[in-house]
C-alpha cells in the first residue's frame, strides 16, 4: 500500500448511484460504436451467406445498445450527456478499428470487441441487481457470437504470414484498448467507487482498478492462445 492513497472506504448510496450512471453511460456509448462497427462488416463479408449472418449480429448489437440506453434513462435524466462524456475514449478506439478488409475485421471481432464482454463480466458483480442483469444480457453474454468470430478467424489463418498479421493487429488493438481504459479511469472515480463496494480488504483504489485490468487482459490472452497467437506460458 502506498502512503499517497489509503484504502477505499465503502461508498454511500449516492456515490454508488453516480458511479453506476457513469459506467452504464460508458457501456452504452461503447455499444453504440459496436453497432456501427458490426454494420460495416456487411460490405466486407466474402459472400451473401456470411453477410446475412452479419446482419443478424447487427440486429443483436442494436438490441443490446437499446437495452443499455433505456436502462441508463431510468438512472438519469441526462443519458445523452453522460454518454457524451465517454465519447472521446471510445471514438479513439473504434475510429482506428481494422475494418478495411474482412481479415482485419475478423481479428477485431474475435479479439478486439470481446474485451468489452470481459470487462462487463469482471465488473458485473459490483453492480446492483438490475444493472448487472442488463449489462450481462447486453454485453457479457456473447459466447455464441464470440465463438463464431474465433472460428471465422481461425479458418483464415492458414500460414505464418496471416498469423503474424493477426498478431500485429491484435497488439495494436490491445494497446489502444488499454490507453482508452486508462483515460476513462483517469477522468472519473466511478470504477474505483464500484470496486470498493461490498469489500473490506485493504487494497487501494488503484490496486483494485489494476487487478480488474489484469483479469480482462488474461481473458483476452486466453483467446489469443486458443488461436495460436500467444504461448500458454504468457497467461497467468
Amino acid at each position: 500500500m502506498t502512503m499517497s492513497e489509503p484504502p477505499v472506504s465503502a461508498p454511500d448510496d449516492d456515490q454508488m448511484r453516480l458511479a453506476t450512471v457513469e459506467l452504464v453511460g460508458a457501456l452504452a456509448y461503447g455499444q453504440l460504436r459496436a453497432v456501427e462497427a458490426a454494420a460495416r462488416l456487411i460490405g466486407l463479408a466474402p459472400d451473401a451467406r456470411t453477410a446475412d449472418v452479419v446482419s443478424e449480429v447487427v440486429g443483436q448489437e442494436l438490441h443490446a445498445y437499446r437495452a443499455l440506453r433505456e436502462h441508463l434513462a431510468t438512472l438519469t435524466e441526462l443519458p445523452s450527456a453522460v454518454m457524451d462524456r465517454q465519447k472521446p475514449h471510445f471514438d479513439a478506439y473504434f475510429d482506428r478499428a481494422p475494418l478495411d478488409d474482412w481479415f482485419g475485421a475478423s481479428v477485431f471481432f474475435a479479439l478486439g470487441l470481446p474485451i468489452a464482454s470481459d470487462f462487463a463480466r469482471a465488473v458485473g458483480p459490483q453492480l446492483d441487481e438490475e444493472t448487472a442483469r442488463v449489462v450481462t444480457e447486453a454485453i457479457a453474454d456473447r459466447s455464441r457470437f464470440e465463438r463464431g468470430a474465433i472460428e471465422q478467424l481461425a479458418a483464415q489463418m492458414t500460414d505464418e504470414e496471416t498469423r503474424e498479421r493477426a498478431r500485429q493487429i491484435t497488439a495494436d488493438l490491445l494497446g489502444r484498448a488499454l490507453t482508452s481504459y486508462q483515460g476513462a479511469v483517469g477522468e472519473t472515480d466511478a470504477l474505483k467507487v464500484l470496486l470498493a463496494a461490498g469489500t473490506d480488504d485493504a487494497r487501494t483504489a488503484e490496486q483494485r482498478v489494476k487487478r480488474l485490468a489484469i483479469e480482462v487482459l488474461n481473458a483476452h490472452r486466453r483467446r489469443a492462445v486458443e488461436l495460436g497467437l500467444e504461448d500458454l506460458d504468457d497467461v497467468r
